[in-house]
């Protein structure tokens, strides 16, 4: 018996050191999982001066769906998009999924611990192991525990890589949502903008339909203008009257798109801060395009997440030919307290308490895992350069939307200024008597399309602006807000001058 625990020790030692070898040997091979190192800091894009047009912004003429309106600027729509939006937390979780299948790989390096406990009874004659019968009677409880480890090196650690390079496409993957998301929330900011003033700019519309009928109504009570007039006045007011309402329900449409963004209450209407959102340059136009696309493969987290799943895909492989072909190394063994004096010597307590095996467990459908694994990497790489093509024409559609928008603001400001002075002589020779209300009807068309256009120019400026910076992987909380929504200073505004009414 002494000798036979003695060699249960030197066993039992060896396997710990084996098993502490290959701890060492996987740690080496995978290092820690710090997924802190994956964010890449941004360099700076913006200009160092932003143009200077500008739109006034005022939801104050614009009731609430329901009960409650509740006004927001870009940082705050941002912030919230970050803290609340549910795409995210779900990306957060698959993180931790990835982590504990990451832990999981890492805890198949050390043997399985199998505790348990025996309860013997015996009465009456048994066989002893030399032979002959003897009497016993007794009632025994004790504990054992088993350990057992079963190890393919190779393939535990490929495995480990895999689910390591998982846990970091992961994270990147995160990263790139919450670009996404911040991106998706500044868009539909701007949009709630821009038919914020669709619905100003109908509004006044309207206004100058309702002072127009109401001079061909004058006209009319003197004799000095038909019948006729006053019924184009009157269909011109119902045309305009229209047209807010529909822009009203584009408003609150807007709203709760971006509430659903935000995971807020739909009933609650958002809407822009009043004051003046300035056109905001967010990536110098200094940078080549070619530039742009280094940018882009360096800092975009969801290209480096396709980069990392094929890194995986790769271990992955490795793991299959090192599980089907590679060496396997069995380890067993069962310890616990010695028997108790009177009990007798049968096989129960003469039962071996170690065993150790190494070999190789090979199988024809080895070869047909092997072969998935292969495609599966070239699928991978697939993915990548997949992935490559549409980041580069994500950068070069945002760059040249953003160039279009910059070109047609000057222009758009142009019209809003002659269109407004063109209404407002056309009204002046209105009221002398030398000028017909088809012409006002026209002029007010042409000028309510004028302002349209000019406040559509700015806020997609402002939204390709966001795409390029999203297209960059540069977007985050604090890059973003360059065209946020201030107070007006007053008699420091460019935007062009609408006259008011006659």
């Amino acid at each position: 018996m002494g000798g036979g625990h003695g060699r249960k020790v030197d066993v039992t030692g060896s396997l710990s050191r084996c098993a502490w070898a290959a701890v060492s040997l996987v740690a080496a091979l995978v290092g820690c999982a710090d997924l802190s190192s994956l964010k890449l800091s941004h360099p700076a894009v913006a200009p160092a001066s932003q143009p200077t047009a500008s739109l006034k912004v005022d939801a104050s003429q614009i009731p609430p769906m329901y009960l409650r309106l509740l006004a927001v600027n870009l940082p705050t729509v941002v912030r919230v998009a970050m803290a609340r939006n549910l795409d995210i937390q779900a990306a957060q979780q698959r993180i931790e999924a990835s982590r504990g299948a990451y832990e999981s790989s890492v805890g198949a390096i050390f043997p399985s611990l199998t505790p348990n406990v025996t309860a013997i009874g015996i009465e009456g004659a048994i066989s002893n192991p030399g032979g002959g019968f003897g009497l016993a009677n007794f009632t025994d409880v004790f504990p054992a525990v088993m350990i057992q480890w079963i190890i393919n090196p190779g393939q535990v650690a490929y495995d480990v890589v895999a689910s390591k390079r998982r846990l970091e496409a992961s994270a990147q993957q995160e990263q790139a949502l919450t670009q996404e998301t911040a991106r998706v929330a500044a868009v539909q900011y701007y949009d709630l903008v821009l038919v914020q003033t669709q619905v100003s700019a109908t509004r006044q519309a309207v206004e100058e339909a309702e002072e127009l009928l109401r001079i061909e109504r004058l006209r009319s009570d003197t004799g000095n203008a038909l019948p006729a007039d006053v019924l184009r006045a009157e269909a011109a007011l119902a045309g305009r009257q229209h047209d807010l309402l529909t822009a009203l329900n584009g408003f609150y449409n807007a709203s709760v798109a971006l509430t659903v963004t935000l995971h807020l209450d739909p009933t609650v209407m958002l809407a822009p801060q009043a004051g003046t959102m300035k056109q905001a340059t967010l990536v110098s136009e200094d940078f080549r395009i070619d530039d742009m696309l280094t940018m882009a493969v360096r800092y975009r987290p969801d290209l480096q997440a396709v980069r990392t799943l094929l890194a995986a895909a790769k271990s992955d492989k490795g793991a299959t030919v090192w599980g089907g072909l590679g060496p396997q190394v069995q380890a067993a063994g069962r310890f616990g307290p010695p028997p108790p004096a009177h009990a007798p010597a049968n096989t129960l307590y003469r039962e071996q308490k170690y065993v150790a095996t190494g070999g190789f467990n090979w199988s024809a459908a080895t070869f047909g895992r092997i072969r998935s694994a292969v495609a599966n990497v070239k699928i991978a790489g697939l993915d990548l350069d997949r992935e490559l093509d549409q980041v580069r024409a994500a950068v070069v559609s945002a760059h040249q939307a953003s160039l279009t928008a910059a070109q047609l603001i000057p222009i758009a400001r142009q019209q809003v200024t002659s269109a407004e002075e063109a209404l407002r002589l056309t009204q002046e020779n209105l009221k002398a008597g030398t000028g017909l209300i088809v012409d006002v009807l026209l002029a007010e068309a042409a000028a309510e399309q004028a302002r349209a256009r000019y406040a559509t120019a700015i806020v997609r400026y402002n939204q390709s602006q966001i795409d390029l910076l999203a297209a960059l992987g540069l977007i985050d909380q604090t890059n973003i807000d360059g065209g946020s929504i201030v107070a007006p200073t007053p008699g420091a505004t460019s935007e062009p001058s609408r006259s008011a009414p006659k």
